[in-house]
């Protein structure tokens, strides 16, 4: 049995003290993230706890509109935006959370329109997240830490609007965050389309340790065939094969 990282942010670093991850006192869950299929980094994760009758919710900010990958044959746009979140979907039904919420903003959050367009987007991205955080008044929020997984851009971008919002409203007691993290003795990456790396944070900096078991994981490999818009049934198999061959902390 494997278990994931997932670092717990206080201010501008996360905690010294160690603890297992535990789902007593966590009833609400909401993942805020940036593209449709970016929850397949820890599917299993959001499937364990809506297994265990945990009320799971997913925010999706970008509509992944410029997400485009020779296989598919679509393009940048409307139409790839809308196959995305249908995939989302697909995928969220299988890991049994609730359907996806969609911010709707475009990749980038604008910034291919000029900065002005960027500014005027992330500024109702963070009253929409405000409000959409209140309503759902969650026991935690998870999403990717400043390095952005793979460093993406708008994974770095939606962590950051996640956090000042957090901060700015005073919300970390009420809405304690958390981030994604992977070791650096992490032994494999997974392939994510043409992006086959990931990103590191130092061992010492992680303070939470939330274990999955074979079905969770199993539920995320199943999600993995919705998104037949990024990945290629070899990329599929890829992704499998490098998530059972990788041993760290198991």
């Amino acid at each position: 049995m494997k278990y994931i990282v997932i670092c717990l942010f206080i201010l501008t670093s996360c905690t010294g003290q160690k603890k297992t991850g535990t789902s007593k006192d966590i009833n609400t869950i909401l993942a805020i993230l940036a593209h449709p299929d970016d929850e397949a980094a820890f599917g299993q994760i959001l499937a364990k706890y809506a297994a265990e009758g945990k009320n799971v919710f997913l925010i999706i900010a970008a509509d992944g509109r410029y997400g485009v990958e020779e296989h598919a044959g679509i393009p940048a746009g409307d139409s790839l935006a809308l196959v995305r979140k249908k995939e989302s979907i697909c995928a969220s039904q299988i890991l049994g959370i609730n359907e996806p919420i969609f911010l709707e903003f475009h990749d980038g959050f604008g910034i291919v329109s000029g900065i002005g367009e960027y500014f005027n987007q992330t500024t109702r991205m963070k009253e929409k997240l405000a409000q959409s955080i209140q309503e759902i008044n969650p026991d935690a929020i998870i999403t990717f830490g400043p390095d952005g997984d793979t460093g993406h851009l708008d994974h770095r971008g939606i962590s950051d609007i996640v956090t000042e919002l957090i901060l700015r409203e005073g919300w970390y007691e009420k809405y304690p965050l958390f981030y994604l993290t992977w070791p650096k003795e992490k032994l494999v990456s997974i392939p994510q389309g043409n992006m086959t790396s990931l990103n590191y944070v130092d061992k010492n900096y992680m303070n939470i340790h939330i274990r999955y078991n074979a079905e969770d994981r199993n539920k995320l490999f199943k999600s993995l065939e919705c998104y037949k818009s990024q990945l290629t049934e070899d990329d599929v198999k890829n992704w499998i094969e490098a998530e059972l061959k990788d041993t760290t902390y198991t």
